[in-house]
């Protein structure tokens, strides 16, 4: 009986808390207004959160990643390419995004159903991505985080993660 009630009045403090306290959303940037040069160079993969277990379930068997963001020849298009080590192999890809001028998401060729939003971070090397996919039969919503350093700070990683969550829940 005790452990029931204690129970329901950690549940009430919890949203009690959550009305006063209310967790900042990281700010959306809008794709279409990104200064996008400012980003070209390497990046190194630092973390992945999703709302469920299958929506980071590719990130779990990488060892390390380092990407390489350059323009392409069409100013609205982005190239990303990733060198990606899985146990002792090197796995290389390329994706391309496409900038358009009055939307918030940007475009992966090939995943029409695939939206990918840029939000702003606390650490000023970092770059902060969510990808969803709302519609078809691989629904997911994961938020991944980039820095140009391999050395992500502590600081940085608490507010990403702390940001994550909101945007995740």
């Amino acid at each position: 009986m005790y452990h029931r009630f204690w129970s329901y009045l950690v549940y009430l403090y919890g949203l009690v808390a959550q009305t006063i306290w209310r967790c900042e959303e990281p700010a959306k940037m809008s794709a279409g207004g990104l200064n996008t040069a400012e980003y070209f160079g390497s990046w190194y993969f630092i973390a992945a959160a999703g709302e469920s277990d299958s929506d980071v379930q590719m990130f779990k068997s990488m060892d390390n990643t380092l990407f390489d963001l350059q323009g392409a020849n069409i100013p609205e298009r982005l190239v990303l390419q990733g060198a990606i080590k899985v146990g002792n192999h090197c796995i290389k890809r390329n994706w391309v995004y496409y900038i358009h001028r009055y939307r918030d998401d940007m475009e992966l060729e090939g995943r029409p159903l695939m939206k990918v939003y840029i939000f702003e971070s606390d650490c000023k090397d970092c770059i902060i991505m969510m990808e969803m996919q709302d519609e078809g039969e691989h629904q997911f919503k994961r938020m991944m985080l980039y820095e140009e350093s391999s050395l992500c700070g502590d600081e940085g990683i608490h507010g990403v993660t702390a940001g994550e969550r909101v945007l995740l829940d």
